[in-house]
């Protein structure tokens, strides 16, 4: 049986997140089942009442340029060794996608720990986790993130974020009390960065064993950018609610395009089919013309490749066809450096 965990129920399922998170601190799964379990929603399969599978579904308010959504991150995904190869994931994701299509999210993403486990269900990397260093400086100096008053670190980050991104986690108090909960789960700190008596950024790391910066927020003359790795993965759900922000460019020469594309998307249907496109500079809209996609009439994609392009993660070579490419402006700058 497939179902949605009740509140007090929500604890039964911290043995299968020990079996299959053994990597994870006590200390941290504490934190997790003391805070994360607050507002999130377990989808789990049961076998004569016993939680065989699950997945958790974190909510995250998402900035996506000028439009505010909540979307859930996915996170807990496991099943009891004994039980795996019979099929209980797939139809948890299948559950999730047609839920989550009902609510009109427009995307949801994750941290994978095997890629191999969601490609299948189209979801793909759209966002590259960098790690920067914050360089010498003199004037530099660090002090505890106390000395600044919480609601207005939230309100710097989000200026930060909203100057640099299009797609990003906003930040609100809750957000960063349980952001600091988090580092000290694994014995880790946030610093205030200050050049002079200049606020200019903030930077914390964590870990129990090995140390690693969780996060380094600041101008890009105070950091240099020492590498990268594919880090999220997403999937669009809801095609209308997804393009609503992603807008023709200012030098387009028309006020107006409407374009005719297909997709294909075997897990949502309701993505699937012929789509008018209309879009404007300052937003757009996705009409259905049909279910069915007329052969050799219009630039086909699946919806993974819908996700990477929108996403302004790859460009697939269909879009080479489509009139007006070069103004469409897509989501170009996205920022997901959530880790639970």
């Amino acid at each position: 049986m497939i179902r949605y965990l009740e509140q007090e129920e929500k604890s039964r399922t911290r043995a299968l997140w020990k079996e299959a998170f053994p990597e994870d601190s006590e200390s941290f799964t504490d934190y997790y089942y003391t805070e994360k379990m607050k507002d999130n929603r377990v989808l789990v399969c049961e076998e004569e009442g016993r939680i065989v599978s699950m997945l958790h579904r974190n909510p995250y308010r998402i900035c996506m340029r000028d439009n505010e959504v909540v979307c859930d991150y996915i996170v807990g995904v496991a099943t009891a060794v004994n039980e795996r190869h019979k099929g209980h994931m797939r139809s948890l994701m299948l559950a999730l996608l047609r839920d989550m299509q009902e609510e009109k999210q427009p995307f949801t993403f994750l941290m994978p720990a095997r890629e191999s486990l969601y490609t299948p269900y189209d979801f793909r990397f759209i966002y590259d986790q960098p790690r920067w260093v914050l360089g010498y400086n003199k004037n530099i100096r660090r002090v505890p993130y106390e000395t600044l008053l919480t609601e207005d670190l939230a309100q710097w980050q989000n200026a930060w974020l909203k100057r640099r991104y299009d797609v990003f986690a906003v930040r609100d108090v809750p957000y960063l009390e349980r952001m600091e909960k988090e580092l000290r789960s694994e014995d880790g700190f946030c610093r205030l960065i200050y050049d002079d008596d200049w606020f200019v950024g903030m930077e914390s790391e964590w870990g129990l064993g090995e140390r690693e910066m969780r996060y380094l927020y600041t101008g890009d003359q105070y950091r240099t950018l020492a590498g990268t790795k594919p880090a999220i993965m997403a999937r669009i759900i809801s095609l209308p609610e997804f393009v609503r922000g992603i807008r023709l460019s200012e030098d387009c020469p028309e006020d107006k395009v409407i374009l005719e594309i297909g997709v294909n998307d075997l897990f949502v249907p309701q993505n699937q089919g012929a789509w008018f496109w209309k879009l404007t500079k300052t937003g757009s809209e996705m009409i259905q013309e049909s279910r069915f996609i007329a052969k050799g009439k219009m630039a086909v994609f699946n919806i993974a490749e819908m996700t990477q392009w929108l996403f302004g993660y790859q460009v697939p070579e269909q879009v080479k066809n489509l009139p007006y490419r070069e103004y469409i402006e897509t989501y170009r700058r996205v920022f997901l450096d959530e880790v639970v």
